[in-house]
């Protein structure tokens, strides 16, 4: 039998850089419509949300976050910044050492939260 494709969303969503094609499938234009569906089911189970902004969660929710402001209407605003010199906190050892790291990796701009119904986009 020859080999069946069945292709791992978490590379769509997470590993693969956004300017890769996989099977045919840009990855930025796929996490655009992730985004998009994330938009769409919030408009359909909440149509009175009342979110403020959008924010993503650096740096590979950040497509997905932009075309679900867009079609949300919502503004778009980086809530974080993210220290490059820390790992990737997923695959730490331990909670705690994952709990400390992800501390120590994202710094927040506290105007873009404050007052504000914030959705947070993670691609987690």
């Amino acid at each position: 039998p020859s080999p069946k494709l069945n292709p791992c969303v978490f590379e769509y969503v997470y590993f693969a850089r956004p300017d890769s094609v996989m099977d045919g499938v840009p990855v930025y234009e796929s996490r655009l419509r992730m985004g998009e569906k994330l938009a769409l089911k919030i408009m359909r189970e909440h149509p009175d949300h009342g979110i403020d902004v959008v924010v993503p969660i650096p740096d590979t929710s950040r497509a997905s976050a932009l075309q679900c402001a867009y079609t949300l209407g919502c503004p778009f605003r980086e809530g974080f910044i993210k220290n490059r010199y820390i790992a990737r906190t997923f695959i730490m050892p331990g909670q705690a050492s994952r709990r400390k790291n992800v501390r120590l990796k994202l710094n927040t701009i506290k105007n873009e939260f404050k007052g504000k119904n914030v959705l947070l986009v993670d691609d987690s």
